[in-house]
């Protein structure tokens, strides 16, 4: 996954506000600013609509925001790790693992793709473990 995600789209130990909008806002800003996005805007109205349909908070403090916008320019993993956790709607409490996956409109095998590789990932202990221990965003 390494090609879908760079250290400037990694944010890790800062407060990103206090919804899971706000987060969403943030994470999205940072696609923008890594050229992976055109227009912020478009990109966090589509974010924003996905998120309001159904909550992506998944057990083991881990929420899975995603889109498919025109803004994309290629498919795109976010990753944050906020102090504290925001409430993705998981019943077990606030996702302190937040990845947002930013696909183009029409690469609908490429964000299924993505999801479902990172899912595979996140079902691993360690893969987890590690996240939450790295220090810098290149070791996320």
């Amino acid at each position: 996954m390494s090609e879908l995600i760079t250290p400037e789209l990694v944010l890790l130990d800062q407060n990103l506000g206090e919804t899971k909008f706000d987060l969403i806002s943030k994470l999205a800003h940072a696609v923008v600013n890594a050229s992976r996005a055109t227009d912020y805007d478009q990109l966090y109205a589509a974010a924003e609509a996905r998120e309001s349909k159904t909550d992506t908070g998944i057990p083991g403090g881990i929420a899975i925001p995603h889109c498919r916008s025109a803004a994309v320019t290629e498919p795109t993993l976010a990753m944050a790790r906020p102090n504290p956790g925001v409430s993705f709607g998981a019943k077990d409490g606030p996702a302190d693992l937040i990845f947002f996956i930013a696909a183009p409109d029409g690469a609908d095998q490429e964000h299924l793709k993505l999801l479902s590789t990172l899912a595979r990932s996140l079902m691993k202990k360690s893969f987890t473990a590690s996240l939450r221990e790295a220090q810098t965003p290149k070791k996320s």
